[in-house]
């Protein structure tokens, strides 16, 4: 973990040693195993420096996955950023910055989509896909003109993208992000035409 928003370099350690240690511990044992005590003897750090940026682990798991969406939420606009609207016949690997996110990130996302930690974090990803590609396209026209209900083709998109990329994570990436991404958009590509950018 990296690149934390915070001016104080002794706060960005902290979360940082914080987080790397929330990971190497979920690989051993359940998350409901996991003590406070675990934490902070693991980061080095002392009970007092823990408790003045969470009042739990579960206040340090929510803030884990608000960085990771916040990374993925940038990943996913960075590849239309100042653009109205877009052709979908005419992308062809525009998911890639999305899909390096997840890979860069890959054993975090892994670890919470895993056996050892009891939440629904599949469904968080999902409905995050779908939010934001609800709230950020307007889709214009379908390729073969044929009148449908645009919000359920938007769902339908948006929980067929946030499908395939769960399972290509769960996966372990069998296929490389640049080979995946078209492959994406050759498969999106079969049912869109345009879609607007919501402004």
């Amino acid at each position: 973990m990296e690149d934390f928003p915070y001016l104080d370099k002794r706060v960005q350690k902290t979360k940082q040693d914080l987080y790397s240690v929330f990971f190497e511990l979920l690989k051993q044992k359940n998350y409901a195993q996991i003590t406070i005590k675990d934490i902070i003897q693991l980061a080095e750090c002392s009970r007092g420096t823990f408790y003045a940026h969470y009042n739990n682990k579960d206040d340090l798991l929510n803030e884990i996955i608000h960085f990771l969406f916040k990374k993925m939420v940038k990943a996913y606009r960075s590849s239309y950023i100042n653009k109205a609207s877009i052709n979908i016949q005419k992308l062809v690997d525009e998911p890639l910055n999305l899909l390096n996110h997840f890979m860069h990130y890959g054993e975090c996302y892994q670890l919470l989509l895993g056996n050892n930690i009891q939440i629904d974090f599949r469904d968080k990803i999902t409905d995050a896909i779908i939010s934001l590609y609800l709230k950020e396209f307007d889709i214009q026209s379908t390729s073969d003109k044929k009148k449908v209900d645009v919000n359920l083709l938007k769902r339908y998109s948006a929980y067929g993208l946030a499908g395939l990329i769960l399972d290509w994570i769960i996966d372990d990436f069998p296929i490389e992000p640049y080979k995946f991404s078209i492959e994406l958009m050759k498969t999106i590509q079969y049912s869109l035409g345009t879609i607007q950018i919501k402004n």
